[in-house]
C-alpha cells in the first residue's frame, strides 16, 4: 500500500494543530457542571470553523453509561447540562479538505477517585500503544499491549469500540486498530498512515450496545444513479449533505438552517427507508456502567508515533 503524500500529511498535520487548540484552549473553560451541552456543541463547532477547518462529524457529548454517538438535538436537548457528579466525554474532529483528525477526553467534577482512575486507566492506556507503534507491527498486537494494562489496573476496554484509519472523507478507512486480543484485525501498521486511537474503559461489561436513538447519519459510499426519491424536501436534504459532507457525518440538527424540523424528520425518514442513509445509534455500555474514554490522532512515522492532536 502506497504512502499517504506529503501534502495530505501536511493537511492532516494542520487539522490536528486545529483541533488540538481547541481541545486545549477553549474545552476546559466551557465543560462545567450546570453549563448546556448543545451551548458546548455548538461552540466546539463554531470554533472550529472560526479556525479555517470544519467540523469531521457531530460534536460527541457523552455522559456517565453512554459511550458514543451522542450530539445534542436542538428540539431535545434545550435543557440538557452537564452534571455535576458523572462522567463527561467529548468527541470532536476537524477536517480540511476531507482530511479529518479525532480527539477525545473525560471530565468528571464529583468526589469517586475510582472514576478519576478510570479516567487515568484510559490515558495511560493510550501512552502504553503508542510505545509499541511503528512500521510492520501487527495491527493485533496493538489491542494486546492496551487491554493487557487496563486489565491489569482492574477494569475493561470496550471490545467493540476500536481505533480506525482516517483517509480523505472517510472517517474509518480501510484498517481497525483494536484495542482488544479478542478482536481479530488482519494486517500490519505502515509508515504514512493515521489513525485515531481511541481508547474506552468501563467496569462494566466491556461491550457497547445500541440503542434506539439515533442522531448521527452518513450518505452510503456510492449512490446508484438512479434514486427513487419522490419527496422535494428529501431531494434537498441529499443535495445539501453531499455538497457539505460528501462522505463526512452530519446530524439533523446541522440542517436547521436552511429546512424546518418537520422537513428535516421527514426528508431523514425517506431517506433512510430507500437506503441512502446509514444511521449511527447511540451506544451506551451493556450493564449501564460509567465510561472513560481518551484518543488522539496519531500518524506513523518511520521512528514509532507522531501525535497530531
Amino acid at each position: 500500500m502506497s504512502e499517504v503524500s506529503k501534502e495530505a500529511i501536511k493537511t492532516f498535520e494542520r487539522a490536528g494543530m486545529i483541533a488540538k487548540r481547541v481541545k486545549e484552549e477553549l474545552i476546559p473553560q466551557l465543560v462545567k457542571p450546570g453549563e448546556k451541552i448543545l451551548k458546548i456543541t455548538e461552540a466546539i463547532e463554531e470554533e472550529i470553523l472560526k479556525q479555517k477547518a470544519y467540523p469531521a462529524f457531530p460534536t460527541n457529548i457523552a455522559i456517565d453509561h453512554v459511550a458514543a454517538h451522542y450530539t445534542p438535538l436542538e428540539e431535545r436537548d434545550k435543557d440538557s447540562v452537564i452534571p455535576p457528579d458523572k462522567i463527561v466525554k467529548v468527541d470532536f474532529g476537524a477536517h480540511i479538505d476531507g482530511y479529518p483528525v479525532d480527539t477525545a477526553l473525560s471530565f468528571y467534577f464529583g468526589e469517586n477517585d475510582e472514576i478519576f482512575e478510570m479516567i487515568n486507566t484510559a490515558q495511560e492506556a493510550f501512552k502504553k500503544a503508542i510505545e509499541v507503534i511503528k512500521p510492520g507491527i501487527e495491527l493485533t498486537q496493538v489491542g494486546h499491549v492496551i487491554e493487557d494494562y487496563v486489565n491489569e489496573r482492574g477494569y475493561k476496554v470496550i471490545e467493540n469500540l476500536n481505533g480506525h484509519k482516517l483517509e480523505q472523507y472517510l472517517l474509518h478507512g480501510d484498517k481497525e486498530l483494536p484495542v482488544s486480543s479478542r478482536t481479530r484485525t488482519p494486517g500490519k501498521i505502515e509508515k504514512g498512515e493515521v489513525y485515531a486511537l481511541e481508547i474506552f474503559v468501563t467496569k462494566g461489561a466491556g461491550w457497547a450496545k445500541a440503542i434506539d436513538d439515533i442522531r448521527i447519519y452518513k450518505v452510503i459510499d456510492e449512490l446508484p444513479k438512479r434514486l427513487p426519491i419522490h419527496l422535494k424536501s428529501a431531494r434537498a436534504v441529499l443535495s445539501e449533505v453531499l455538497r457539505e459532507r460528501k462522505g463526512l457525518p452530519f446530524t439533523p440538527r446541522w440542517l436547521l438552517k436552511k429546512f424546518s424540523y418537520p422537513e428535516i424528520r421527514i426528508a431523514i425518514a425517506s431517506l433512510e427507508r430507500i437506503g441512502v442513509l446509514i444511521p449511527y445509534p447511540v451506544l451506551v455500555e451493556k450493564d449501564n456502567k460509567p465510561v472513560a474514554q481518551y484518543e488522539e490522532t496519531i500518524l506513523v512515522t518511520a521512528e514509532g508515533v507522531k501525535v497530531l492532536t
